[in-house]
């Protein structure tokens, strides 16, 4: 039996800063009255563990960008990556429902990212993205349904619409871009 196995209660702040700590994130981790302030800044100690818990994940992120990097650049192929890339869902403990969790969680962050860009940049592939990431979502949502007795499986037949719906603006988003590819995005880069 892993620690995945039995439930336990999610790491305050403390325990993920320390964490942030060890991997050398922090400099010195932040004593107990810095924890409580930062908590009160943000909406309480739910809210900070969050915030962290990410900010974790997004360092966690970064490293693996960096040494997948590496493996690549020493000759590594799709079977070394994908080795390298299933240890996510065993660290997480997911199992299959868990899995689609992980995934529809991550694509949360997919899609808030790509909605951001699109709303503050106009940028026209961010709203492609954000309407195909959308789409995922809510398809992850249908698929995380364990049988006809969850009690969300009456939202499947909406949520499928609301996928077709996301896909068929990606799909209008996308076909109002250029075709030329001489005009630039808002990062200078040739817009497709």
């Amino acid at each position: 039996m892993t620690a995945h196995d039995q439930p336990h209660p999610a790491p305050g702040p403390a325990e993920i800063a320390a964490a942030m700590t060890a991997l050398g994130i922090y400099a010195q981790q932040p004593d107990h009255e810095e924890l409580e302030r930062q908590a009160v800044s943000v909406g309480g100690e739910h809210v900070l563990a969050a915030v962290l818990a990410n900010a974790l994940y997004g360092a966690s992120i970064g490293t693996g960008m960096v040494t997948e990097g590496n493996m690549l650049e020493a000759g590594a192929g799709s079977e070394e990556m994908a080795l390298a890339r299933e240890q996510v869902f065993k660290a997480s403990g997911a199992d299959w429902t868990g899995v689609i969790g992980l995934l529809h969680w991550q694509t949360g962050h997919v899609w808030n990212a790509l909605k951001t860009m699109s709303e503050e940049d106009h940028e026209p592939l961010g709203t492609v993205g954000a309407r195909a990431s959308n789409a995922l979502l809510n398809l992850l949502s249908c698929m995380s349904v364990t049988g006809a007795d969850d009690p969300r499986a009456a939202d499947v037949p909406a949520d499928l619409e609301r996928v077709r719906a996301d896909l068929l603006a990606a799909v209008e988003a996308l076909d109002a871009l250029p075709v030329s590819g001489t005009q630039e995005s808002s990062d200078g880069a040739p817009a497709v």
